[in-house]
């Protein structure tokens, strides 16, 4: 690895190393100016050191060192000046563009033939086999287109094509370069589209997908990174526009259909709708993939879609041009092909075709039950029809109307050929003839049990007769007609109970119909008689209710009074049911006073009968006579009267037994003499035991 000081040096060796032919080491010396740590901090001198690098690279063919340098470079202009960067990128597509031309052209030169012809190899990542290699040497002039593919047009286009995946790789997470991310997706779909790679289209759509996924993702490793600006989305949305357009240039529907996913996915991770002229511009898109895939219904719809969005926009396009798109409209739903009223589905199978339509339908934002009634009814609601040309309003008013007649061919016959030498609406010819010859067979099965075959053919004239059997054959499929051919016979007839139940509901809505009309009818040769018979009838009314009107006066007043009545006897037995309350409340009242007072007297009476037990206990524990036993109760129940008539704050603690005692003694001496000599016994009772107490 060379050291360089000054990328200046590097720069200058590497032009003397290409100035003698030795690219090899040239390519070497830059690279390792890029690569080195030594030069990390960006300067004008190594963007020249990177052109002449990618150069040198273009010249070699090497798109792995290409890619490498263009890495090493995005870190050292990163942060720095990004505009470098792309000035950088720019510059190496456009020399790989110009490498492919040159080589394309050298090559028709070579063996004098158009481009054109020397693109059909399949894929250009394919590698060389042993056996091709060995075919190709010894295949002689006649291989030499070939040879010519293998040496000159294939290398070039090849290493076109890793340029574009290399830039697309480097600016894949970069938000300061979304617009340069867009133009070389551009560049890609274009080289797809001039150089017929199918295989390279469907990487290139794979490898957008992915860096759109990568962007959006919710990877706990990378917490911090912030999710896409709506600026990012609609650069992306925009890029998947141009992919869209692109597969449906180059047929690629399969292509197309996943990139209508992926704009769905898109459009619910942006906050705002996209731009309605981008809008516009896909629905069309969208209608030629769903003419191609075959599904009317859809393709009708885009149509409408596009129309509304394109009628919206600021810059409206020409009256003309609107007026075109809403025939194409009109006539893309009058194509739909009708489905059955009634049809006999089971429940319990699982519909594939129908979840795939309803699938679509919730993706494009379509109604979810779409059918042709509702297609057609919206149409008309929306003003559509009364934008198109006067041609398809007279044949919509041909088809779509209740009764048709046998001669509906004839009649639509020069409409359908005036649509049919327009550009825009040419396309709807065959569709539109089978729709009218589809009325003509229906009410032919309304009038006739048996028709023949000849005179079908002659009355659809818009079709021939195999195409006839075709649409009859298919119309029996979908529950359409009940109609059968009988060639030994050569008519058409219809299946006996399907004929009887049609029959059976024509002539009841036939024989309603004429009731209805006959009813009006009547009403209208009568309509003198009638308003006669309606005066002659109000003025009776007005009579009568000027005669009972008095009568209803008083009725009225009547029912005033006893509405009256009734309030008042309400109000009296409301008062009533309030005092009888009273009462009982103050009754309950009384009684648990007299409850909680006996409850209190009961509890005094216990609280006393044990107290006096306590007091016979301690005196007979301490000896006394019955007679001293008596005395002392007597005093003890003094004592506990004179205690419950105070009152239950007292002065003091002491001064209570202090008043008790000495009441107890004045009440003593003035019962009987005898107390004296009672206490005197009991004190030397006392005296007593205390002397056998100490003597024991």
């Amino acid at each position: 690895m060379q050291h360089f000081q000054k990328p200046e040096n590097a720069l200058r060796r590497a032009d003397e190393l290409y100035a003698v032919g030795q690219k090899e080491p040239a390519l070497v010396a830059l690279h390792d100016v890029l690569s080195s740590k030594r030069h990390r901090t960006w300067q004008p001198m190594m963007e020249e050191v990177m052109k002449r690098f990618l150069t040198i690279c273009v010249e070699m063919r090497r798109g792995k060192a290409s890619k490498d340098g263009l890495i090493q470079y995005r870190i050292i202009c990163q942060q720095m000046n990004v505009n470098s960067l792309e000035a950088v990128l720019r510059h190496f597509m456009q020399l790989a563009h110009e490498g492919a031309k040159a080589a394309l052209e050298l090559a028709e030169k070579t063996i004098s033939d158009k481009v054109a012809n020397l693109l059909d190899f399949d894929d250009l990542e394919a590698e060389e086999t042993p056996e091709s290699l060995m075919l190709a040497t010894i295949g002689g002039s006649a291989d030499s287109k070939k040879r010519t593919d293998r040496l000159l047009v294939t290398p070039a286009l090849k290493f076109l094509w890793e340029a574009y995946r290399t830039v697309l790789d480097i600016l894949r997470n970069n938000s300061k370069l979304e617009e340069l991310y867009r133009d070389t997706a551009a560049k890609a779909f274009e080289f797809c589209k001039t150089y017929k790679r199918a295989v390279e289209f469907r990487r290139l759509c794979e490898i957008l997908r992915n860096h759109i996924h990568s962007q959006t993702k919710v990877d706990p490793k990378w917490k911090d990174r912030e999710p896409p600006t709506p600026e990012a989305l609609q650069v992306h949305l925009e890029t998947r526009f141009g992919q869209l357009a692109t597969a449906v240039e180059m047929e690629l529907w399969q292509e197309a259909y996943r990139t209508v996913e992926d704009v769905h996915a898109l459009t619910l991770l942006m906050k705002k709708p996209p731009k309605p002229s981008s809008m516009a511009s896909y629905h069309a898109q969208l209608a030629q993939v769903f003419w191609v895939a075959g599904n009317g219904l859809f393709h009708a719809y885009s149509l409408t879609r596009s129309y509304a969005t394109a009628k919206s926009l600021k810059a409206a396009p020409p009256e003309a041009e609107l007026t075109a798109l809403a025939s194409r409209a009109v006539l893309a739903a009058l194509s739909v092909p009708p489905s059955s009223p009634v049809l006999d589905l089971n429940l319990l199978e699982y519909d594939l075709e129908h979840e795939k339509t309803k699938r679509m339908a919730q993706m494009l934002s379509f109604p979810s039950t779409a059918s042709r009634a509702t297609l057609l009814a919206e149409v008309v609601a929306s003003g559509l029809l009364e934008a198109a040309a006067p041609e398809v309003r007279e044949l919509h008013a041909l088809v779509e109307r209740k009764q048709v007649p046998l001669d509906l061919a004839a009649a639509a016959a020069p409409v359908l050929a005036k649509l049919a030498a327009s550009d825009a609406c040419g396309q709807y010819d065959l569709p539109l003839r089978r729709l009218v010859a589809l009325r003509m067979l229906q009410q032919m099965e309304r009038l006739y049990l048996t028709i023949s075959i000849d005179k079908a053919a002659d009355a659809i004239t818009v079709l021939q007769w195999p195409q006839i059997e075709a649409l009859l054959v298919w119309a029996v499929k979908k529950d359409l007609v009940s109609l059968r051919i009988d060639y030994k016979l050569g008519q058409l007839n219809q299946q006996r109970n399907k004929a009887d139940a049609a029959a059976s509901s024509e002539v009841r809505e036939s024989l309603a119909g004429f009731a209805s009309a006959l009813d009006a009818v009547n009403q209208h040769l009568r309509s003198a008689d009638l308003e006669k018979h309606a005066s002659e009838t109000r003025a009776r009314l007005q009579e009568a209710i000027g005669k009972s009107l008095e009568e209803e006066h008083q009725k009225v007043l009547a029912r005033r009074l006893v509405i009256e009545r009734r309030k008042e006897e309400q109000e009296r037995l409301a008062m009533e049911e309030d005092k009888e309350k009273s009462r009982l409340k103050a009754q309950r009242q009384r009684a648990e006073e007299e409850e909680e007072k006996a409850k209190r007297e009961k509890k005094k009476a216990k609280k006393k009968g044990k107290k006096d037990k306590q007091r016979e206990k301690k005196k007979a524990l301490a000896g006394e006579p019955p007679a001293a036993k008596a005395a002392g109760g007597s005093e003890e129940e003094e004592e506990d009267n004179s205690e419950e008539e105070q009152p239950a704050a007292s002065s003091s603690s002491a001064s209570a037994p202090a008043a008790s005692g000495a009441g107890g003694s004045s009440a003593g001496g003035s019962r009987s003499g005898g107390s004296g000599s009672a206490g005197g016994g009991s004190s030397s009772a006392a005296a007593q035991g205390g002397r056998a107490a100490g003597a024991g």
